[in-house]
């Protein structure tokens, strides 16, 4: 593993243990709310949203922290990864991460 790759797992680790921000709460919310709208769960847990969070691409993880996860561009690269991932989402397939360079 790079150190790239540990140093962007550990900010997922440490985003997701955060418990105390109502910015962070809200954001989590909005990964149930997206799962639940876009036909991925029935209802979505915030099991689910992690398992969501953590198999985003790191460029959405990068926006996501620079803008925050509710900002439009964010919004709108997370409903396309939803969209083009559905089928992997609902199985909770082991997804593989592209990266562009």
């Amino acid at each position: 593993m790079s150190y790239k790759h540990n140093n962007l797992l550990a900010r997922r680790q440490n985003y997701w243990k955060d418990n105390d921000s109502p910015r962070v709460l809200q954001e989590k919310q909005f990964l149930q709310q997206m799962l639940v709208e876009r036909g991925i769960f029935q209802d979505a847990t915030l099991d689910d949203a992690k398992y969501l969070f953590f198999n985003l691409p790191s460029i959405i993880i990068v926006k996501g922290y620079a803008h925050g996860f509710l900002h439009e561009s964010v919004q709108s690269l997370i409903l396309k990864y939803i969209d083009e991932n559905k089928q992997m989402l609902q199985q909770k397939s082991t997804l593989k991460i592209k990266f562009r360079m």
